[in-house]
């Protein structure tokens, strides 16, 4: 499963939100970061299909999205980094409604599945909007899990969990992967994207800055660690 961006650029108004950015990610997980306002959850948007960017070319897996979206979507699982649930549906009811939107095959055995996996069975039946935010952020990636999707785009996946939950999703990250996703994923927590990402896009005022595997970048910044490392292709004078 690859991704493929051309000149991908995006601006709003005046305001410069994303450089030409040409980028492949194929079968891999690959890392996103940078500070607030950097342009990482608008390059994820232009990937979902949620935002047109003003100007380059977009493929999933050889696929326009502007051509075929609606199969370009179906293959993508999304979690935004403030998810909008429906506060009105159950768990049970939001992920269905999720599962039937993709055409999951036995919808009602992959909503189980998944309410299990994440701890929300005893919550099945309650309302979104009485649960609280770890809740609410395991729905929102259970939505993103949910069918197996090839492509995974995961923007502050950890925010808001516990620890014990926390490892097991980069567990399951890893296992998504094995089994043949391509993920791209964007956290402030540097231990999880030294962990688990084969290569990293560093981004700074919509451009990349730094790009390569967690050690290549600290070798590059001369970095003890990649948290280092981080803060030497993001400091202000770069």
């Amino acid at each position: 499963m690859s991704i493929q961006l051309h000149g991908i650029t995006k601006r709003y108004g005046n305001m410069v939100a994303l450089q030409p950015i040409d980028l492949k990610i194929d079968g891999e997980i690959c890392g996103l970061i940078g500070n607030n306002g950097a342009g990482k959850s608008t390059l994820m948007k232009i990937i979902t299909g949620l935002l047109q960017p003003d100007a380059g070319k977009l493929e999933i897996n050889g696929i326009n999205p502007k051509q075929e979206p609606e199969e370009a979507k179906r293959q993508i699982g999304y979690l935004p980094e403030s998810p909008m649930l429906y506060p009105r549906l159950t768990p049970e009811e939001l992920l269905t409604y999720i599962a039937e939107v993709k055409k999951v095959p036995s919808p009602a055995a992959e909503v189980d599945r998944w309410l299990t996996t994440f701890g929300l069975l005893e919550k099945r039946r309650a309302l979104v909007r009485d649960l609280s935010f770890g809740m609410k952020k395991k729905v929102a990636l259970s939505t993103a899990f949910i069918g197996a999707p090839r492509l995974l785009i995961l923007d502050e996946p950890f925010n808001g969990l516990d620890v014990a939950t926390m490892e097991r999703l980069a567990e399951m990250i890893v296992t998504f992967n094995q089994n043949g996703a391509t993920i791209l994923l964007s956290s402030h927590l540097m231990e999880y994207v030294d962990r688990l990402c084969r290569r990293v896009l560093i981004l700074k005022r919509g451009g990349v800055v730094g790009e390569g595997s967690p050690e290549a970048l600290k070798q590059e910044a001369k970095a003890a660690s990649f948290h280092q490392a981080f803060l030497y292709f993001t400091r202000e004078e770069k």
